[in-house]
């Protein structure tokens, strides 16, 4: 899209990043980011991306199926950030809304 607008030239380089298709890489971010103060609150909504459906399986189809950017991924995290109560249910119920 960038190059369609001829914008790609004002980068230094361009990086690809795969979209986030595993609970285990959701959970490496949720740690690079800091997005808890402690570890069991980053197990706890790991354990509620379980058990709304979602799969640590690359591979998985249909429901449960996990796809997201790493900026869509990223902006749902500072989004759940906001309001520093139930950051996990916020974060799950916020990811569910994308209907993945």
């Amino acid at each position: 899209m960038l190059t369609d607008l001829q914008m790609s030239e004002v980068f230094d380089s361009d990086i690809h990043v795969p979209p986030i298709s595993t609970l285990d890489a959701i959970e490496r971010v949720l740690e690079e980011v800091k997005l808890f103060k402690r570890s069991r609150d980053i197990e706890a909504t790991m354990a509620m991306l379980q058990q709304a459906g979602f799969s640590n399986d690359a591979e998985g189809y249909g429901e449960g199926k996990l796809q997201i950017g790493i900026k869509k991924l990223l902006s749902v995290i500072e989004m759940a950030r906001q309001e520093p109560e139930d950051i996990g249910a916020r974060l799950v119920r916020a990811l569910v809304g994308l209907g993945m």
